[in-house]
């Protein structure tokens, strides 16, 4: 009698631990592949599983997160965040739940954010946001973008840390300290003073420069940057000056180009693409494969 119910003691407890260890589960209307082994309807998940959807979507259910890879996506998961490696996925019911693409960290800012990151092609990663808002950082945690519900940003991970910074929107002086937020990625950086930035304070200009490492910027700023150039706005829309060079022109952009620490270019048809995809349908598609 000791030993039956010292084993239903052990067994009671290794499913318990079991249980405990588990992370969620996904599910889907086809196959999907977790770590390999080929898996249809659905499965339990553990921390740094890896998922590979195939013809059809696939969900993935947290304890307080939502996350829905599209078909022919791939992405490692754990308890507090998705690392995406291929595809396109979007997280809903997630507040604070990281969805990490390249060296990017994408963070919804809200319960009700609804927040896709695609990697489209080796060298860029695609931010989009219907329901509320997130933050993207880099791998330094730099705020890179604040998105607002709505937008959609492109960005160039692997542009590195010592790339240039483009930024476009008024400068301001404010307790000491100039300061400009920039008009795609609502970023607000600090600029050290320099004749020009004195210049053009409350003027809308196009700047670049580079960030000051290990620096403490006043106020809100996320960085302290030191400006090469700063050249009004109304000047390069005659014509005289397009900062970025050819990577704006092409983007159909005139004053934010790519950048790795501070940026992003507009990705104007993203949002009406995903909606017409049903990405961002409402109701329950999105949590329903």
């Amino acid at each position: 009698m000791f030993k039956y119910v010292t084993c239903l003691c052990i067994a009671g407890s290794l499913f318990v631990l079991s249980a405990a260890s588990s992370i969620g589960f996904v599910k889907s209307t086809g196959e999907f592949r977790v770590d390999g082994a080929a898996v249809r309807g659905n499965g339990t998940l553990f921390d740094g599983n890896l998922i590979e959807t195939a013809a059809a979507r696939s969900v993935i259910r947290f304890a307080d997160a939502e996350v829905t890879l599209a078909p022919e996506s791939r992405a490692r998961v754990y308890r507090d965040r998705t690392v995406l490696e291929k595809g396109s996925g979007f997280v809903r019911d997630g507040a604070r739940h990281v969805i990490e693409a390249a060296t990017l960290r994408i963070v919804p800012s809200a319960r009700d954010s609804v927040v896709q990151v695609e990697i489209t092609s080796p060298t860029y990663v695609t931010v989009a946001t219907r329901n509320g808002a997130a933050e993207v950082r880099n791998s330094s945690g730099v705020l890179t973008a604040s998105l607002l519900p709505g937008m959609a940003l492109a960005f160039n991970p692997q542009a590195g840390a010592a790339a240039a910074i483009k930024m476009t929107g008024y400068i301001k002086f404010k307790d000491g300290a100039y300061f400009l937020t920039d008009e795609t990625t609502n970023v607000t950086v600090q600029l050290m003073e320099s004749p020009d930035v004195i210049k053009y304070v409350n003027v809308e200009c196009d700047i670049t420069g580079s960030s000051i490492p290990d620096s403490k910027p006043a106020g809100n700023a996320s960085q302290l940057v030191s400006t090469v150039t700063v050249v009004p706005v109304k000047r390069r829309k005659a014509g005289a000056y397009i900062p970025g060079g050819t990577a704006a022109a092409h983007t159909g952009l005139s004053g934010t180009a790519i950048g790795a620490i501070i940026g992003g270019v507009a990705a104007g048809g993203v949002i009406a693409g995903l909606a017409a995809a049903g990405t961002f349908s409402g109701g329950g598609s999105l949590s329903t494969p």
